[in-house]
């Protein structure tokens, strides 16, 4: 076995929960080296070589099918996909290709990337230049989840010119993509022009970002495990972080929470413009709800406390149940019946509904009438989720508010108290009952 090949069975074999390796195949120098060894280190059954044809080039039809054939040829099993990106973009391209990589991956897959030190150079001045901070200037991870498997990238300490040393002595050949030869983007510009000649001056550049990178994961994974901390601290009640206990916390461990937090429910990083919004946003006066649109998410400001809300799915329509301690899924929460002293007696049948405004019910216990309108802002129910509240109601008379409160003439000892628990906060419920 090659040098080579004995580092990547080293690195492939402290794996082994991976049930089957997944390899991007562009046809590429580095892909098909990554190919190779592959195809040497394990048998077929426990490999998926996959091409994504971008449809960029007037060639790319052809690339596909000799990408095909070589994986014939090693008897590799194979996936060609075609996707459109939303423009001729590197980003574009990336995410129509993740996308597929995403849906691809089953339980137990790993997707096996080819980038190598090279490549790490690249991103590193691209993000530097970008005005990345210390997450953004780590790099590219060695190894991350991605849908529902791993992502890893087994060669990316390694110089591409070992890479091409192997192939060559292995007689391989590889695709040339025309469009790596145009400085119209960034990253070719950076490769074609910049880099030879920091290379020339520093010939061990591509080791000293290595290091470099290294020490900024460190640095990234410290400023989380401070913002996890400091959102323990925090509280995140009900889904929303407490505003009072954010701005006592310095700005810079402010901006830190808000990066994670938002990181954390939707996947996006927060830019610096972004950043400053929020900060705008959390120092608007009391009295006002300003929102911030984050790409599909909203953080908005309700009563103190700071939310992160996706659009919220369609209410299911509204029907009758007959009471059980079984839970009933909807579109948009779910309904959960407590056994508990007072509550709804089980087997009786109830519509499920919502407001349509103007509702009065007479809460248990409060001796009196009140606009379900005014039950809702007390009991502190944001108002983007007042619409898709269920109701309880029988004969035109709401018998409980679920999570919230049941009515006079409605409760019996050992009956069902229903608790509601909506999609559109992280940790659901948190309302007190009145």
């Amino acid at each position: 076995m090659t040098e080579l090949g004995a580092l990547l069975a080293e690195r492939l074999g402290s794996q082994p929960e991976v049930r089957r390796w997944v390899i991007a195949f562009s046809g590429g120098l580095d892909s098909s080296v990554l190919l190779h060894l592959c195809a040497q280190l394990f048998p077929s059954e426990r490999l998926l070589a996959c091409h994504i044809d971008h449809q960029l080039q007037s060639c790319s039809a052809h690339w596909l099918e000799r990408c095909s054939g070589e994986c014939q040829r090693l008897g590799i099993p194979f996936v060609g996909e075609r996707v459109t990106p939303l423009d001729s973009s590197e980003a574009a391209a990336r995410n129509a290709r993740y996308a597929v990589f995403e849906a691809l991956l089953q339980p137990g897959d790993c997707l096996l990337l080819a980038q190598h030190a090279g490549d790490q150079s690249e991103t590193l001045l691209l993000r530097l230049l970008r005005g990345a901070g210390v997450r953004g200037l780590a790099g590219m991870p060695l190894q991350r989840p991605l849908g529902r498997g791993q992502l890893l990238r087994p060669l990316l300490d390694q110089p591409r010119d070992r890479l091409e040393q192997w192939a060559r002595q292995q007689g391989l050949s590889w695709i040339e993509d025309p469009s790596n030869r145009s400085d119209r983007y960034a990253r070719n510009w950076l490769r074609n022009r910049i880099l030879p000649q920091l290379r020339q001056r520093w010939p061990g550049l591509d080791q000293r970002v290595a290091a470099a990178t290294a020490q900024l994961r460190e640095a990234a994974e410290i400023l989380d495990e401070r913002a996890a901390e400091d959102l323990q601290e925090v509280g995140v009640a009900g889904g929303g972080v407490a505003l009072d206990a954010l701005q006592r916390l310095s700005l810079a461990r402010q901006r830190n929470l808000l990066r994670f937090w938002v990181f954390g429910h939707s996947g996006r990083r927060l830019s610096a413009q972004e950043l400053l919004q929020c900060e705008q946003l959390i120092a608007a006066r009391p009295d006002r709800s300003p929102e911030l649109q984050l790409g599909e998410y909203c953080l908005c400001r309700y009563r103190g406390r700071l939310y992160l809300r996706r659009p919220l799915p369609q209410n299911s329509p509204p029907q009758r149940l007959t009471l059980s301690a079984a839970p009933v899924r909807l579109q948009q929460g779910t309904l959960n019946f407590i056994r508990s002293g007072q509550g709804l007696a089980p087997g009786s049948r109830v519509e499920l509904v919502y407001r349509r405004g103007g509702e009065r019910l007479r809460p248990l216990g409060r001796g009196g009438s009140v606009a379900l309108k005014q039950l809702l802002q007390e009991a502190g129910v944001p108002p983007w989720l007042r619409e898709s509240w269920p109701l309880l109601m029988r004969d035109g008379r709401i018998l409980a508010v679920p999570g919230i409160c049941l009515c006079e003439g409605a409760a019996e000892d050992g009956g069902l108290l229903p608790d509601w628990s909506p999609f559109g906060l992280s940790d659901g419920g948190g309302f007190d009952r009145l």
